[in-house]
């Protein structure tokens, strides 16, 4: 975990000294992009979520590039379908990034996914914190001799589901960026996809600038 604990001051002390925040910075721009590096686990996607400290790091690193657009609350995009202290707190929106694998293998990745986040949680006064949720695919340059190692079947696929929850906080005056902390993982979902039942973790930390 050593790798993660230097990402994540390095992260800390970049935004740390990024957080002027200008006239218009309390509401968060539609656009964004995001940078982020993190480490993989052996450790399976559930368990490395709700006990981290058990994580298994793996030699694998891997640094990321992704741009997102926020079409809108729940209830812009409804009509106000769900009472505004729900509607009004979820955005949808979407994302592509690209990223690439390095260490135990060399590999690029190239994701798009649909994103659920929600910015409604009771200090926000005080840290701006968002939790966001999401499906998509994501797409290797070459199979990965990881993700089959840790499969039950030994199968690897180029194309898998990716999801990548993630928490986010910034400044309250300066909500247009965010430290990010993003789980990064690609799931065969059971065996859906090419009949793979595992896949790839990478536990990450980065930063977002919203425009």
């Amino acid at each position: 975990m050593s790798f993660i604990v230097r990402l994540m001051f390095v992260v800390i002390s970049l935004a740390t000294c990024l957080t002027t925040a200008r006239a218009d910075d309390s509401v968060p721009g539609n656009d964004s992009i995001a940078v982020f590096a993190g480490q993989a686990t052996w450790t399976n996607f559930v368990e490395s979520m709700y006990a981290p400290w058990r994580n298994d790091m793996a030699d694998l690193g891997v640094v990321g590039l992704a741009y997102s657009h926020r079409f809108g609350s729940v209830n812009d995009i409804t009509g106000g379908i769900l009472p505004p202290v729900i509607g009004d707190h979820l955005f949808v929106e979407g994302e592509v990034g690209g990223s690439f694998r390095f260490g135990d293998e060399d590999l690029g990745e190239g994701w798009a996914a649909a994103y659920l986040r929600c910015d409604n949680l009771p200090w926000n006064d005080y840290v701006y914190t968002t939790i966001a949720v999401n499906t998509g695919v994501s797409y290797l340059t070459e199979t990965s001799e990881f993700e089959r190692s840790r499969d039950s079947k030994s199968e690897a696929a180029k194309l898998l589901h990716y999801m990548g929850p993630e928490i986010t906080f910034a400044n309250p005056e300066n909500k247009n960026l965010e430290l990010l902390v993003r789980y990064h993982h690609r799931s065969g979902v059971f065996g859906l996809f090419d009949d793979v039942v595992s896949g790839s973790t990478f536990i990450t930390a980065g930063l977002r600038y919203r425009f």
